[in-house]
């Protein structure tokens, strides 16, 4: 059984061969090399984070309720309307999956005491030390990442790359 020649490249030998192609029908290479490589380590940190999640047993829905509510800090809650856009689910999604978090206890859900047709969702000590701990885990993996560059670098990495996302801000794509 013949096996796929890609099973055995690198990353960056990956990154080089998909340049290649598309310089071969003339898009620019400094642009395809950049793009990319920020697009296959997106791909990898992403696969990365979904398997820290699933260690972790959170989804990634949870995640986004987790991140979201631990983002507010000091307690600050959000309506269930607030964390179904902000991670962008139905609100009927959201409700399901609130329920399971007040279940494994990473939130609760109160009335609103000023409007009692409203409920409040926050992260209690349990869900912040879950998100508090896959932070400093991602951490980790994050700074590996970036090892084989200086001080230096990282930040000019970071200034760049907050450059070019300030493009997107002015409708530049």
């Amino acid at each position: 059984m013949a096996k796929s020649s890609s099973v055995h490249r690198t990353e960056i030998e990956e990154v080089r061969r998909l340049v290649a192609a598309y310089v071969a029908v003339g898009a620019d290479e400094s642009v395809q090399r950049v793009v990319t490589a920020v697009h296959r380590l997106s791909r990898r940190l992403n696969q990365w984070y979904d398997r820290q999640l699933a260690d972790i047993d959170v989804t990634t829905g949870e995640w986004a309720v987790l991140s979201e509510l631990a983002r507010k800090g000091d307690g600050v809650p959000c309506t269930p309307s607030q964390l179904a856009v902000a991670a962008n689910v139905a609100p009927s999604s959201m409700t399901h999956r609130l329920d399971r978090m007040v279940e494994r206890v990473m939130i609760t859900r109160d009335p609103d005491p000023d409007n009692r047709t409203r409920v409040l969702v926050r992260l209690t000590d349990q869900g912040y030390a879950l998100y508090a701990a896959a932070i400093r885990d991602a951490n980790l993996v994050e700074s590996d990442l970036l090892h084989s560059l200086s001080k230096a670098e990282v930040d000019q990495l970071g200034g760049l790359l907050e450059k070019v996302l300030s493009g997107l801000d002015h409708g530049e794509v």
